[in-house]
């Protein structure tokens, strides 16, 4: 996360991506694609954002086993929320804690693949910044756990 956090400043995602495939031991970690389910409750930008911004409170708990990427897209008032995340072991971590529950009803979870090419480049344009729309909505701002 610190190695991520302080490369994605300086230059743009392609040497997090070749750190990522250096060290990524497959069954030591899990990766998961995240999509709020109910965009059309979305329709304020400061309060879609206020929502991931929350979320991230309550699983202020998981910093040292997990590493998210929220992505808020849209525009007017229709927004979506879209993300990946990497936790600590093979299973979805965020059933592991009663706190790490409470938001994630509200979202489909999708285990990726490491090893299947379209969840392997999913997951490496989030980490490198190259989602410009979701869903043709257009990326409106990135929240980094």
């Amino acid at each position: 996360k610190q190695w991520y956090q302080r490369r994605v400043a300086i230059t743009a995602g392609e040497p997090v991506v070749k750190y990522f495939d250096d060290n990524f031991v497959e069954g030591e970690w899990s990766m998961w694609k995240l999509e709020y389910m109910f965009p059309k409750e979305l329709t304020i930008k400061f309060k879609t954002n206020n929502l991931v911004k929350g979320m991230f409170q309550r699983l202020e708990t998981m910093k040292k086993f997990a590493f998210g990427l929220m992505y808020v897209f849209g525009e007017g008032s229709s927004y979506c929320i879209g993300g990946v995340w990497m936790g600590r072991g093979g299973g979805n971590f965020f059933m592991e804690d009663e706190n790490w529950t409470q938001d994630i009803p509200s979202y489909t979870c999708t285990q990726l693949d490491m090893q299947n090419p379209t969840d392997k480049k999913y997951w490496t344009d989030f980490v490198a910044g190259d989602v410009e729309e979701w869903n043709g909505l257009p990326f409106v701002q990135d929240h980094i756990f």
